[in-house]
């Protein structure tokens, strides 16, 4: 079974349309959904070599993305 990211589009020009339901949904701006990506997968890829994410590291990258934005969102409600 291959692995679809559902954050796939923030690698692609597409990346806006899917911050801003990103945003929406966790009650976030959009900046802070596309800088918390970056700085959550910036580390992560550091370490790839080519222009293509593996689906183990995108997987990697999903599951501390998915946990930062949470965080972000109940730091929000407090």
């Amino acid at each position: 079974m291959t692995y679809n990211s559902p954050y796939a589009d923030l690698n692609t020009p597409n990346r806006f349309t899917l911050a801003l339901r990103l945003a929406g949904q966790y009650h976030l701006d959009v900046s802070q959904i596309m800088f918390t990506y970056l700085k959550v997968a910036e580390p992560i890829l550091q370490n790839q070599s080519g222009r293509t994410i593996s689906p183990t590291i995108q997987r990697k990258i999903d599951d501390r993305f998915t946990k930062t934005l949470r965080a972000l969102a109940a730091g929000k409600d407090a």
